[in-house]
């Protein structure tokens, strides 16, 4: 197999790349979650940093057969690379490898940390021919909604909404959300107006959806819902952070009960988060309390420093 050409993605195509993204992924992992319009917009914009999404073509094939996303993050100097196809492509190499040498050429010094479902044996192989390793694993967990959840009160601890248009009350979460998650895997910080970018604006951001919880009269933790799986009738639990000075006192699994109330009560009959499976915080286990079960998962890979580019 060869790549007989490539373009950059426009908008008009979110439709096609997320025909080749669904079916790749569905063709191994039959629960994982499937990009809509909207969300295969957002990828194609990038996670963090513009990003560029390019159309491959094999083979002389009429259409394309493939997808690369590099998702670069210039604060953490490192590109989140995505790569899909259609199942009938029989060899994922050299698409990695076109991947590869893309991202090396653009900054040769940056780590490249590419996302593969952990039932796709195919690309795993493809990445780890190129020099990859298994780094973390995620999972996407789900629970479905039959009732509000109790939530118990906490002495000291009030929960509202705050207002993400008042900018006293967003610097007042990106402090929580900075110290809630400075020892996480992987965390970077980043200046204000950066953030409020990547968390504020996006297509399923919900005005409504964020709150905070106050120790007397104090931020110390927040919960973030938005509607990115409306289209399946599903809340998702985009962020759910506790100060490192509160943990421990219950406030997480308060947030994630509101944040649950919430979805309910907008008619979602389901709620998805994400965790990483070797957060130290505890998370998974919370999430496990509060009856959310895998769905699906991921793995994060990464090419150690002393195998050549």
């Amino acid at each position: 197999m060869k790549i007989t050409s490539t373009r950059v993605a426009t908008s008009a195509d979110a439709k096609a790349v997320a025909n080749v993204a669904n079916s790749h992924e569905l063709s191994v992992d039959s629960n994982c979650s499937v990009m809509s319009e909207q969300v295969t917009l957002d990828f194609m914009a990038g996670y963090i940093d513009p990003s560029v999404t390019y159309l491959i073509t094999v083979n002389d094939e009429s259409d394309f057969s493939a997808v690369v996303n590099l998702h670069p993050d210039s604060v953490r100097e490192r590109f989140f690379t995505d790569v899909y196809a259609k199942p009938e492509v029989a060899n994922l190499e050299s698409i990695v490898q076109w991947a590869v040498e893309l991202a090396t050429s653009e900054h040769p010094s940056w780590a490249i940390w590419p996302g593969v479902n952990s039932l796709d044996q195919r690309l795993q192989d493809a990445w780890a021919k190129a020099g990859f390793e298994f780094l973390r694993r995620y999972y996407t967990m789900r629970m479905k909604v039959t009732s509000l959840p109790a939530i118990n009160e906490i002495e000291g601890i009030e929960i509202r909404t705050i207002d993400i248009n008042n900018s006293d009350e967003v610097i007042l979460w990106y402090k929580v959300h900075q110290n809630s998650f400075s020892s996480h895997f992987g965390f970077a910080p980043r200046e204000l107006d950066k953030w409020r970018e990547l968390v504020l604006e996006d297509a399923s951001t919900d005005p409504h959806g964020v709150f905070m919880a106050f120790r007397n009269g104090e931020p110390v933790g927040f919960c973030q819902c938005n509607d990115e799986y409306v289209e399946e009738n599903r809340g998702n639990i985009s962020l759910l952070g506790v100060s490192k000075e509160s943990q421990g006192l219950g406030i997480g699994e308060a947030l994630l009960r509101t944040g649950i109330m919430y979805s309910a009560k907008k008619g979602y009959d389901s709620v998805e988060l994400n965790v990483d499976t070797g957060n130290e915080s505890g998370a998974l286990h919370l999430y496990e309390k509060v009856d959310f079960k895998p769905e699906s998962s991921w793995i994060q890979m990464r090419r150690p420093k002393n195998v050549s580019s």
